[in-house]
């Protein structure tokens, strides 16, 4: 247990360190790093944003980034934590619902121009 609290006293001196380094708020570093993991993920994963795996990355890493929080801080601070999820996970998971919702639609009307057309007109899509 001492080696994970010494581990999340690190982690935390440097995220304190990126904080007072860019001079940006807790709650913008928050979107920029869930961003940052889903665009990563999605690259190194090779799944394009409408896959659930790089939206599911962002959400382990920002549950464990919120699990040394913890481990760090002793106990757990609800509101900061709440916050923090929301503002790391919003945008890809908009991005995510948006990309699948847009592979639905082309689907749908992909299988509609076959079955009202002849072959070369679902070529065309």
């Amino acid at each position: 247990m001492l080696f994970l609290q010494e581990a999340a006293a690190q982690y935390h001196e440097r995220i304190i360190w990126i904080g007072t380094t860019t001079g940006l708020p807790d709650a913008i570093l928050h979107i920029h790093a869930g961003m940052f993991i889903f665009l990563a993920a999605s690259l190194l994963t090779g799944r394009s944003f409408d896959r659930l795996l790089p939206l599911l990355t962002v959400i382990l890493l920002a549950g464990g980034n919120e699990c040394l929080d913890r481990i760090h801080l002793g106990n757990w601070n609800w509101p900061d934590t709440k916050s923090d999820l929301i503002n790391t996970i919003a945008w890809p998971l908009a991005i995510y619902a948006t990309a699948h919702l847009h592979r639905i639609i082309r689907s749908v009307l992909k299988r509609s121009v076959k079955a009202d057309r002849p072959a070369e007109a679902a070529a065309e899509i």
